[in-house]
């Protein structure tokens, strides 16, 4: 057993909110946030997912954990009511006397952290950083990697999937043409100035778990290659990795990876 404050204090080196973007949901968004505390808050279990549901809250209590890691909060930042499934979330988590930490940006661009793993378990090698500017401060947001001479746009989209098992990709480009500079950026992490801004460095290909059409009308007329995989699956590698390093460095808390599935199917209609 440990305690509420030495988990957050770790949580909080691992990944510090010098990451953290104005207005970014991060840290503790419910439950104890008082450092006193949490010094006095015993536990024996805690719960890591990337978002947070009514069957996951469900889940958390019935594995006895009183603290929820996730990535993203289910709630903006800015509501100060809360009316339909917000609310049901929030009465479950009061329900369970939960406290709800939050590791988002920080944990996404810290070294280390959620795209690096996302790198390390594509099998690429990082070669640099993809800083873009996020409320005028440059925030190192990506990562870009290296990929073998002589990779077609069709190998890559089929050796990513693989990598990633999924089943399914959204992209821009030619399948014939070849992925020479690649950046990669899990979750949501993409938008118009991004986009022109790797293409202002001759990055070719972009891999994110997001596309639109605005987005993908963009692409390609920058001739970007866009990669879109389900945002789910660019996030599962790095929180799965969180939990692994809190297993080992607090052996005596139980660490939980609640793993998601998508929250959807898709239908191919054309043989």
């Amino acid at each position: 057993m440990g305690t509420l404050r030495a988990v957050i204090a770790n949580l909080e080196k691992l990944a510090p909110t010098i990451f953290v973007p104005d207005g970014d949901a991060n840290g503790v968004i419910l439950g104890v946030s008082d450092v006193a505390k949490q010094k006095r808050v015993r536990l024996s279990s805690v719960a890591v997912c990337v978002d947070i549901t009514i069957p996951v809250v469900i889940q958390c209590g019935e594995q006895g954990a009183s603290l929820l890691i996730a990535h993203r909060s289910p709630f903006l930042s800015s509501t100060t009511r809360f009316t339909g499934l917000p609310q049901l979330l929030l009465q479950q988590l009061l329900k369970r006397n939960m406290t709800v930490y939050i590791a988002h940006y920080n944990w996404a661009m810290v070294d280390g952290g959620m795209n690096d793993v996302l790198a390390h378990t594509l099998g690429f090698k990082v070669n640099d950083v993809f800083k873009t500017p996020i409320k005028g401060t440059a925030m190192p947001l990506g990562r870009v990697c290296s990929v073998p001479k002589d990779t077609s746009f069709k190998a890559f989209i089929q050796y990513v999937s693989k990598r990633l098992k999924v089943t399914s990709v959204d992209y821009v480009g030619n399948l014939e043409d070849e992925v020479k500079h690649l950046v990669i950026v899990s979750g949501q992490g993409i938008n118009s100035e991004w986009l022109h801004l790797a293409w202002e460095h001759g990055y070719d290909t972009y891999l994110t778990g997001h596309i639109t059409h605005e987005l993908a009308t963009q692409a390609s007329q920058l001739k970007v290659k866009l990669v879109a995989l389900p945002q789910v699956a660019t996030e599962i590698p790095g929180m799965s990795r969180l939990t692994q390093i809190l297993r080992v460095e607090q052996p005596k808390v139980t660490f939980n990876f609640l793993e998601p599935s998508l929250p959807y199917s898709t239908l191919l209609t054309q043989p």
